[in-house]
């Protein structure tokens, strides 16, 4: 019986991870000239997003401004550079809240974008630093989004 129990247990704890996995769901946006489609994308706690006809692009969540380099992305997340002209798929987004991204070559037209994972538990956070620009743009759009 002792047995019984633990292989019931082990059985019961690799269906709930097989589980997760599975539902987890891989959502796709398009670089296209100088904006990437959708700009803004919803997306659920452990899903991925892949960037698709990226030649020319690059995605990218760090900023760097005048007072230094910033990524505007949940706490304790991790940030992501694609290489230049490679499609790419970033790692599973498990932090809920508002990621920021931008390519690099196009940035000064505007391109960039923004995920949101699950709650934009981080979002007043990025208000509160007062973007401008295009920065303030992605800002507006997540805002949008989350009504």
């Amino acid at each position: 019986m002792k047995y019984g129990k633990s292989l019931i247990a082990a059985t019961l704890t690799a269906a709930t991870l097989m589980s997760t996995s599975v539902m987890a769901e891989n959502h796709t946006v398009t670089a296209q000239v100088t904006a990437f489609k959708p700009m803004v994308i919803k997306v659920q706690p452990g899903d991925t997003v892949s960037f698709e006809n990226m030649n020319g692009h690059i995605a990218n969540t760090k900023f760097v401004q005048a007072d230094g380099e910033h990524e505007y992305i949940p706490e304790g997340a991790t940030g992501w550079t694609s290489q230049m002209g490679e499609n790419f798929t970033t790692p599973e987004l498990t932090k809920e809240g508002v990621y920021l991204y931008k390519c690099d070559p196009h940035w000064g037209a505007g391109m960039g974008g923004v995920i949101i994972v699950g709650e934009p538990t981080n979002l007043e956070a990025i208000k509160a630093t007062k973007p401008k620009g295009a920065l303030k743009r992605l800002v507006k759009k997540a805002e949008k989004a989350v009504k």
